[in-house]
């Protein structure tokens, strides 16, 4: 009886080794399929060899590589969905978390976005990550904490000066700008919005001297530095008409 049970577990590591092997070849013929669309930007084959590569029990990190990919298809709901489990596995996950983050304040969720923001920092606070954070604050009209984040955006200038954001021009159009510069343009729209005009002109300044190509600050700065129309002279009241 004992020899048969020898035998039996024999049999099942022999299978499961065998399995283990045809799991393996598997994986790695998907992920030569995955590089292979890589080169030809080829998204759609790409994201059906790393699915196919995680079916077949592939590494679970693969699941970040898949989530990016169906952002960069536009399928930003799969990207969301996924990025959410991971979250809910790994909730320092950096990468889950910049797209729940990005994706929820696309949908105009501008409050969760920030909730997602405010726990990425936490395991990333880069420059990038501080500005899009104080963008929310700024939308949601929370300007003292906007400053406080501008701030740090541009205590860390180096970096900041390095990683660039893209801005909506309008229309259509938009262009890539320095964090840097952004933070500092954006410090000059809460000084206009409190009325601060001189200080709003110093930020937008600043702005540009970082970034002379900035078109966003240097329309801010036109704007303020427009001389103000005389002011128009009182109609004289008409007497009044008589009757009689």
């Amino acid at each position: 009886m004992k020899q048969r049970i020898f035998l039996v577990i024999a049999l099942f590591g022999t299978i499961l080794a065998s399995a283990q092997k045809a799991d393996t070849t598997k994986q790695n013929e998907y992920l030569s399929l995955y590089r292979r669309a890589l080169n030809y930007n080829d998204l759609g084959s790409a994201a059906y060899a790393v699915g196919a590569y995680l079916h077949h029990g592939g590494a679970a990190n693969f699941n970040d590589t898949l989530a990016l990919i169906y952002y960069n298809m536009n399928n930003l709901g799969g990207a969301y969905k996924l990025a959410g489990e991971i979250n809910e596995k790994d909730p320092k996950n950096a990468t889950a978390l910049t797209l729940l983050a990005d994706i929820s304040g696309r949908a105009g969720e501008v409050k969760k976005s920030l909730e997602w923001y405010e726990k990425l920092i936490e395991v990333s606070p880069s420059p990038y990550n501080q500005y899009q954070l104080a963008t929310k604050q700024f939308l949601l009209e929370r300007n003292l904490e906007c400053k406080q984040s501008l701030q740090k955006v541009i205590a860390d200038s180096a970096q900041a000066k390095e990683q660039m954001v893209r801005l909506d021009i309008g229309e259509g159009y938009g262009e890539d700008v320095p964090v840097l510069a952004a933070a500092m343009n954006m410090m000059g729209a809460i000084a206009y919005k409190e009325k601060d005009n001189a200080l709003a002109k110093e930020w937008y300044q600043k702005a540009v001297n970082v970034f002379p190509q900035f078109v966003i600050a240097k329309q801010n700065l036109e704007e303020l530095n427009k001389p103000a129309a005389p002011a128009k002279p009182a109609t004289p009241a008409k007497p009044p008409v008589k009757k009689g």
